[in-house]
């Protein structure tokens, strides 16, 4: 979500969306990306949408995002560009799952930074913990939240609480309601929230990440801003157009490439069209891989040597 204020009356007040303001973020959001408009949803119905759907809402002084996408996401992996649509409002990232007892959340301020983001699930642990510790999370930490084993040849809970009791107080602080929790007071109904939803096409190009997960039909911003971790948290970038078309770039100190140095890779179909560069900044490599999103181009006067099969 990305609120101007209260996010409970801005939910309460949210009856009718701006449908053409709504089309709009969504194609930002996957630019280049076949969007067909299905039945409209709701907050409540269409909150965990399936693959290949998305549902959305623009209204007055608040925006809805439930996207598969989000999914099981650590906050550290929202895609920058989904972030940056944000910027001047308060950003509220909330994603779990039953199944694997994951919760994730963040709050980001209207100057884009991190107020709090928290990761964890009994299969991986704290997988993220920044920023300090909101008032309704400090029960949970000071352990007045335990968990009751029913069974004594069970083994202990991993955790000191349940992620998806944690996870429901953050929706009722952040956002004014719950789904499975006690109702809070003058709670707004999700259900009369009206989402657009739209079906995705197949997406025509994929950022590849290592290491992360991809991100599907990437923006400008998305690619710009992981070029920019090379060697800084990522290892391997790739833009991939189809298993033979593709570019890739990894960082010096590793794959036998010298440290300081960049290896990039390109191939435009056949296996007798492979050429890789090695170039010396990570601002060259931003401009070859700006220049492939755009046209499949951005060679420039580089020596590209050829990769024989």
């Amino acid at each position: 979500m990305y609120a101007d204020g209260e996010v409970a009356q801005a939910l309460r007040d949210a009856v009718e969306l701006d449908r053409a303001a709504t089309e709009a973020l969504v194609a930002r959001l996957l630019p280049g990306l076949e969007l067909v408009t299905v039945e409209d949803g709701s907050l409540g119905q269409n909150r965990n949408p399936p693959d290949g759907f998305l549902y959305a809402g623009v209204f007055r002084g608040l925006t809805v995002i439930c996207s598969p996408e989000l999914a099981e996401i650590p906050p550290a992996l929202l895609r920058p560009g989904w972030l940056a649509e944000g910027a001047g409002r308060r950003v509220i990232l909330h994603s779990m799952h039953s199944v694997s007892d994951f919760l994730g959340f963040a709050v980001w301020a209207a100057d884009g930074s991190l107020e709090r983001a928290l990761c964890l699930s009994p299969g991986q642990g704290i997988v993220e913990d920044r920023g300090d510790r909101l008032s309704f999370e400090q029960p949970y930490w000071a352990g007045e939240h335990p968990l009751d084993d029913e069974d004594e040849d069970d083994e202990p809970y991993p955790l000191l609480f349940h992620p998806l009791d944690l996870g429901e107080d953050v929706l009722a602080a952040l956002c004014g309601f719950v789904l499975e929790g006690m109702p809070v007071r003058e709670m707004p109904d999700v259900y009369r929230v009206p989402l657009a939803g739209f079906r995705l096409g197949a997406p025509t190009i994929e950022l590849q990440r290592s290491p992360g997960r991809p991100i599907i039909q990437p923006s400008a911003l998305d690619v710009a801003s992981e070029v920019a971790r090379l060697g800084n948290g990522l290892h391997h970038l790739i833009l991939d157009r189809s298993r033979e078309n593709y570019l890739q770039a990894a960082a010096g100190g590793r794959y036998n490439i010298p440290l300081g140095k960049f290896l990039v890779e390109r191939r435009e179909g056949s296996e007798d069209l492979h050429f890789r560069c090695e170039v010396d900044s990570i601002e060259e490599v931003a401009e070859i891989f700006e220049g492939y999103l755009l046209d499949q181009d951005g060679w420039g006067d580089r020596h590209w040597e050829q990769m024989w099969p």
